[in-house]
């Protein structure tokens, strides 16, 4: 570890002091411990100690009183992890009471300095004092600074807008060269944000001080921007981890790496599942679900979306309790959808056909009947060897807020030509047309059934679609449920949140 004075050195706020009051400094300064979860600084005690952040990460938070019980709330400000950076400020302020909270996030050292000692030492060496007070209103100045851009970015969601007047902001003061200026441009497309991140992150080491400031400030209020980047970035990934795997990969290991991938997409979202008490304890049955569009900033280049809400369902929910990978029904992609024809060929998915595809391109005058028993054999054939069966009954995506439309019969009529009959499980998704690392996503799932409990043997088609038609009225209501779900927890935040799982009513 090197030395108090290196370390002081090397601080933004105390790089401006002379070599000997540097050396006072190191000597009065005592290391301190603290581990995870545990409070440097406690808002509204007594401030009696500066602190210098050595190594770990802390929050600034504030504690609010709820009404009717003033049951303490913790309104989060920021996270701080630059080592150097100065905490405890108010110990140097009358009335020496600490204004925020700095909590622990993990294991964390920071050095201590007793505010009587820096007082003695300013009224004996009033040059030291009059440093001291300068830096003080520094990170005064910053922090103001700080806290009206983050509140414009929180607000509004526009990122790269508060950047762009925070850099404005420090023109002035900002070499022409500084590689600060090029941000706002690198942020303006998504193909360059890692761009961004790497210099800001290079910067934050390597500038000089307003830099560093600057530097750490605008990663800061990217934190949504970096999380929705990695989110982004593990998709691309997926696709290509897909499309070029290896021909010796059978379409069963192709689906099982996709799923284990979106399973580490997802430790980047807030989500909340109820209902997995009602998955079946053995495979072999038809999943249906409500099924979402994608959030513009979620599609890959080429326009290729990676449904989220059906990946979800398969990884998530049906990959975590089978441990395979289920079989997923798709339409077929027209011809100029190259790019989603590669991703579903590689994944052994079962196709269906939509208006705009009239023929078979190896048997152009298979009938639409014909193309129907096909889907209906292939299907069968999964479910009895005991594979389940994704499939979104809608034929289409919608917004949540408008989920579901009308459904089609194709999954009912899979359920009715299968013998023994399998189970119809009902599962309800919300919220994977939003910005995935902004909401909380639900996915319920209800009570399994079988079609002939509904629908009497032998079928015939009035009844069958009488009843599609009930029943996606009924899933509306499922929907709407996912909907209230997710307003009834915390809402997500920048740290990890881990999933939540509602348990059944004893």
């Amino acid at each position: 570890m090197r030395s108090f004075a290196e370390l002081l050195r090397s601080s933004p706020f105390f790089e401006t002091f002379s070599d000997e009051d540097t050396e006072f400094l190191a000597a009065q300064a005592k290391l301190e411990s603290f581990a995870k979860g545990s409070l440097l600084v406690e808002e509204g005690k007594h401030a009696e100690t500066l602190y210098l952040l050595v190594v770990g990460r802390v929050q600034l938070a504030f504690d609010a009183d709820v009404a009717q019980g003033r049951e303490e709330r913790r309104v989060r400000v920021r996270t701080i992890s630059e080592p150097g950076r100065v905490l405890g400020w108010s110990a140097m302020v009358e009335p020496y009471h600490y204004r925020a909270s700095v909590l622990a996030l993990e294991d964390t050292q920071a050095l201590a300095f007793p505010r009587d000692a820096l007082e003695n030492r300013a009224e004996s060496k009033p040059d030291f004092g009059m440093e001291l007070m300068r830096r003080i209103l520094w990170v005064l100045g910053n922090r103001l600074r700080e806290t009206r851009i983050r509140l414009v970015a929180r607000r509004y969601e526009e990122e790269s807008l508060a950047i762009r007047a925070l850099l404005d902001q420090s023109a002035p003061q900002l070499s022409v060269t500084s590689p600060l200026r090029k941000i706002p441009f690198y942020l303006e497309n998504r193909l360059t944000l890692s761009d961004a991140f790497q210099t800001l992150e290079l910067l934050q080491v390597h500038g000089d001080e307003l830099e560093r400031n600057l530097a750490g400030l605008c990663l800061d209020i990217l934190a949504s921007v970096k999380k929705e980047l990695t989110v982004y970035q593990q998709l691309q990934t997926i696709y290509e981890h897909v499309t070029n795997a290896p021909a010796s990969s059978s379409p069963a290991e192709v689906r099982r790496r996709c799923c284990e991938d979106f399973l580490e997409l997802y430790k980047h979202t807030h989500y909340v599942v109820k209902g997995k008490e009602n998955l079946p304890e053995k495979p072999g049955h038809i999943f249906i679900l409500n099924h979402l569009d994608n959030h513009p900033e979620n599609i890959l280049m080429g326009g290729f979306r990676l449904t989220l809400d059906t990946h979800f369902v398969s990884s998530v929910l049906l990959y975590g309790k089978y441990g395979e990978a289920p079989i997923r029904v798709i339409r077929k992609s027209g011809p100029d959808e190259y790019a989603h024809q590669r991703y579903y060929d590689r994944l052994g998915y079962i196709y269906v056909y939509a208006g705009h595809v009239d023929e078979d391109t190896e048997s152009p005058k298979l009938l639409a009947e014909q193309r129907r028993r096909l889907f209906l054999e292939a299907a069968r054939s999964y479910i009895l060897d005991g594979k389940n069966v994704v499939i979104c009954p809608e034929g289409t995506n919608t917004a949540t807020e408008e989920s579901p439309v009308r459904f089609k019969v194709g999954a009912f009529r899979l359920a009715a030509f299968v013998r023994p009959e399998p189970l119809i499980v009902p599962i309800a998704v919300a919220n994977f047309d939003k910005k995935i690392t902004r909401a909380t996503l639900a996915a319920v799932v209800h009570k399994p059934f079988k079609l002939s409990q509904f629908v009497p043997e032998p079928m015939v088609d009035n009844a069958l679609f009488a009843f599609v038609d009930q029943y996606s009225e009924k899933f509306r209501g499922y929907v709407r449920e996912a909907m209230e779900l997710t307003q009834s927890v915390e809402p997500p935040s920048l740290e990890a949140s881990p999933p939540i799982v509602v348990d059944p009513p004893r």
